[in-house]
């Protein structure tokens, strides 16, 4: 249908299901290429706030056009342009087919489980009426902060009153106003937060402040009852030979029963205190009498208040004589007058918020110790993750920030820009808190042999996308210059704001806190939802963060209450994020809801559901989802279609790289959806499974065509699997029950397999048993590469393998994922698959020769000639490096393979019983 098509039936007011581009096309290869681009993976966007699981732009890009432009080929060198380079002409171009798609008027895009907003972006960026709604309002900031003001026009507001003449002078013509007040507010908050709390952090020597601190916690020896520090680490910084730094390291003496910390140049000489020990896990040795504490009697010193935090280095700047502006990094020891300094700290100039106290005194929810670490240790409020002098620092700034923004509405800036500008303080604030728990450990580059660039910076605290770590010895960054303080935090967002202002125009997108399970919009109102909904068991959106959460109310509740207010929150946790309605599978019950499997499938369903209340009739709802178990994968396609949804497509993206740093999954899919029709047939099983197969061997042709990769072609056939599934009420089998969903998540994958036409020496692939299939194929799409779990947990699919059917026999693990095993199994026998057959002859090659060879194939009661076992051969010496061990062996057992069919033969005519087992000990035993 052209665009002038789709106008006139938007215009008649018909009742149509309209199809779109994505239910035909998805520029898959074109966003795997942009994903390794700066202008498609996201990384830019993703410094500006740091929320979790975030998709690289490009593929919510595609997402975006595909769904709102006509099925029309033309449209498709135009959207892989606009992927590729998010140029403001091919977008501006596209825009305007979309208006004329939609009859004239701007479509309404939703995306009801918005995260930091990237989807609503990149609809805005259309022009579009782009709306986004999330539970959590830390992601609801998140989209406002990326999506919302940056597409406002700030040009008429009045200078800020703390922006003297020189920063208007100063103003580079064409920069955007956001970015240029953002950067003048920033310091302003730094200078301010230093001149307040200078007094807890001394100048050096030389009159500047130091840029950090190195502290331990310490506890009192169950033996010797003397008090020692608790150190995973005593390197500072790594020697580094090209600049003949010989580095420096933590020595720790004693003397009596006192000790202390004493900074030494070279590598470290004493041992930590508190290391692993083995399978028992971490300990602690007492510095003094050597007694070793088990863990849990070190966390039970935490939970009886017996923890003291010890300050033990400062990190300082040694500059450079020789060159202006050069410092290199150095570490001391700590005068009395800092060691003072940073002990005693007062809150009492901090003024609460509200009924909110000037310090985050939250509880961390029970049974969180999975993703706050801490809490496990005995710290368990959110106020006790930082050294108090660091609590102190960042009630200051939050005190700040409120300040600024007073003067700002007071000098008549405009509240909504005021909201604006202090909203991107507070997200440098978020920032800087991953800097800055008891989990922020000095990060020291380099090695102890010097032969690596030896930089130190700090540590981030998230030891994954969801996880705060905790060490005892950690690092606290100070109010001056250096890693980790607030300028340097700042640079770091501000830079990446003012490049995602370059150039963007758009409609501002409107971001609110709301349940996906309610959404508070009118039916038959949106033409789209697009959204990416939470992956299952992934990511506890809201348990992570809390950890900015705290924070961040404390600047902003009086001034964005729709997010912060003190009504925001739920029974458990008190004043914390909503947990009872987020759409997870929760590890560990925390009170409450119970999170589990039927839970999340309930919930996504009811989410679904009114999804498909808010759109037209002819509108589409597209969901972009990653996992790495099948089982997830089941649940989301059974709450698309129990919510009254057609599964149109999937297309596949390969959103993680070495590039892009934004995501934990390796392929995500792409899915499109219509509403599914009121009157629905039922079927029988034998003629969806027809149906389905010819629909998923159709698609093959046209994926080829379009150079679709065959494994992303595997991800590809749900959509047309599911498509023909959603077509009926019901799905009967013979016997009258009715057909399982994953019954054509197996049926359409293998119909992809089945259209390569895999032969093996002219004999099809069907023909071999179900291990040995799944052996040849996992070697012809992934060779000796290791695969991630779940991608091997749907290969298994496709032969109706359980993934236990193959796990141990024919894949080997490793915390990467699963690769292919060519080493000789245990032992032979008549249940062995014809690939283990193959790779047992292999082994008894180079241990027995020819007759050991025989030997395995009389064992396993195959004939000598057996054509399937002589092809699984050669597909292995075809599909192997030539360098290979088995490849090599099994060339060599090509070559011989006359002499191994007679010795084969004789010993099948003297067969052992064919329940006996051959092992290779009792084979080498045999030919010795």
């Amino acid at each position: 249908m052209n665009t002038a098509d789709a106008g006139k039936v938007q215009k008649t007011g018909a009742e149509d299901v309209r199809t779109r581009l994505i239910d035909s096309w998805f520029p898959c290869s074109v966003v795997d290429e942009a994903c390794s681009t700066p202008a498609g993976s996201g990384r830019n966007e993703k410094a500006i706030f740091p929320w979790f699981a975030s998709r690289p732009i490009a593929q919510a890009r595609a997402a975006v056009l595909t769904t709102l432009l006509p099925a029309d080929d033309t449209m498709r060198p135009h959207v892989e342009a606009a992927v590729r380079s998010g140029s403001r002409g091919a977008l501006e171009r596209l825009s305007r087919v979309v208006r004329e798609n939609y009859g004239g008027r701007n479509p309404v895009v939703l995306d009801l489980f918005s995260g930091r907003g990237i989807i609503p972006l990149e609809a805005a960026r259309l022009g579009v009426t782009s709306v986004g709604t999330d539970l959590s309002p830390v992601a609801t900031l998140a989209g406002r902060l990326l999506a919302d003001w940056p597409l406002h026009d700030w040009n008429s507001e009045p200078p800020l009153p703390f922006a003297d003449s020189a920063d208007a002078d100063n103003q580079v013509k064409g920069t955007h106003r956001l970015a240029d007040d953002a950067r003048i507010l920033h310091e302003e908050i730094g200078k301010r937060v230093r001149q307040v709390l200078e007094k807890h952090y001394p100048r050096d020597a030389s009159g500047r402040l130091p840029w950090g601190y190195v502290w331990a916690v310490s506890m009192p020896c169950d033996h010797c009852r003397r008090r020692f520090p608790l150190i995973g680490s005593l390197a500072l910084r790594h020697p580094y030979q090209k600049t003949f730094d010989v580095g420096q390291s933590l020595q720790l003496a004693v003397a009596g029963d006192e000790w202390r910390a004493e900074v030494v140049d070279g590598i470290p000489t004493g041992q930590p205190t508190y290391t692993s020990a083995g399978k028992k896990g971490k300990s602690a040795r007492c510095l003094f009498c050597g007694h070793v504490h088990s863990l849990e009697t070190v966390k039970a010193k935490g939970f009886a208040g017996q923890y003291q935090d010890e300050p033990l280095a400062v990190a300082d700047f040694n500059k450079n004589p020789d060159k202006e502006n050069d410092t290199k990094k150095i570490f001391r020891v700590l005068r009395d007058d800092e060691r003072s300094a940073a002990l005693e700290v007062n809150w009492g100039d901090l003024v609460k918020i509200g009924s909110l106290s000037p310090v985050p005194d939250e509880d961390i929810p029970p049974n969180n110790v999975h993703t706050v670490q801490a809490s496990g240790y005995g710290y368990l409020n959110y106020g006790q993750l930082m050294v108090a002098r660091q609590t102190l620092h960042f009630g200051t700034i939050a005190q700040t920030i409120r300040e600024c923004y007073t003067e700002m509405v007071e000098a008549g800036v405009s509240v909504e820009y005021s909201t604006a500008l202090v909203s991107y303080a507070a997200s440098t604030l978020a920032r800087m808190t991953r800097r800055a728990t008891r989990g922020a450990r000095l990060h020291s580059h380099g090695n102890p042999g010097g032969t690596g660039q030896n930089r130190v910076q700090i540590g981030d605290v998230f030891t994954n996308e969801a996880s705060l770590s905790f060490q005892f010895d950690y690092f606290e960054a100070g109010i001056g210059d250096g890693p980790g303080t607030w300028s340097s935090i700042a640079e770091t967002g501000l830079k990446p704001l003012a490049t995602h202002l370059r150039g963007l125009t758009g409609k501002p997108a409107k971001l609110r806190r709301a349940n996906a399970m309610a959404i508070p919009y009118r039916d038959g109102t949106v033409d789209a939802v697009i959204c990416d909904p939470p992956y299952y068991d992934m990511i506890e959106y809201a348990d992570a963060s809390d950890y900015y959460y705290v924070w961040i109310r404390r600047i902003l509740a009086e001034i964005q209450p729709d997010l912060f207010g003190e009504d925001v929150g739920t029974v458990v946790g008190p004043n914390l994020q909503n947990k009872d309605d987020e759409i997870i599978v929760r590890r560990v019950y925390n009170g409450g809801v119970k999170h589990d499997r039927e839970f999340y499938e309930n919930s996504l369903s009811k989410a679904f559901k009114e999804a498909k209340r808010v759109l037209r009739s002819d509108g589409h709802l597209v969901v972009v989802f990653g996992h790495s178990d099948p089982e997830a994968w089941k649940r989301l396609l059974a709450a698309l279609h129990d919510a009254g949804f057609v599964i149109t497509s999937s297309w596949p993206s390969r959103t993680e790289n070495s590039h892009t740093g934004v995501a934990s999954i390796k392929v995500t899919v792409t899915i499109g959806c219509r509403v599914a029709p009121v009157k629905r047939s039922i079927a029988t099983a034998a003629q969806v499974d027809r149906e389905v197969t010819e629909a998923v061997k159709s698609a093959v042709r046209d994926w080829e065509r379009d150079g679709l990769a065959f494994t992303d072609q595997l991800m590809a056939s749900i959509g047309q699997g599911m498509e023909v599934y959603g077509k009926y009420s019901k799905i009967l089998k013979p016997d009258g029950t009715e057909a399982e969903l994953d019954r054509y998540l197996t049926l359409s994958r293998v119909a992809v397999r089945d259209a390569m036409a895999l032969k093996l020496d002219e004999l099809p692939l069907e023909t071999f048993d179900k291990r040995t299939r799944f052996a040849v194929f996992w070697l012809r799409l992934n060779g000796l590469t290791t695969i991630s779990k779940g991608e091997s947990r749907f290969l298994a699919q496709a032969d109706s393998l359980s993934f236990d059917d193959v796990r141990a026999r024919l894949l080997k693990e490793s915390n990467r994922g699963f690769k292919l095993r060519l080493d000789p199994p245990d032992s032979v026998s008549t249940d062995s698959s014809t690939f283990e057959v193959a790779r047992a002859m292999a082994g008894a090659w180079d241990e027995g020769g020819t007759e050991a060879v025989a030997s395995v194939i009389a064992t396993a009661e195959f004939a000598p000639n057996d054509p399937h076992l002589w092809a699984v051969v050669g597909e292995m010496v075809t599909q192997l490096p030539p360098s290979d061990k088995a490849a090599k062996a099994l060339t060599a057992i090509q070559r011989n393979v006359h002499a191994i069919s007679s010795l084969a033969q004789r010993a099948a005519d003297t067969a052992m019983p064919s329940s006996t087992q051959l092992t290779f000990a009792n084979l080498l035993e045999e030919n010795s």
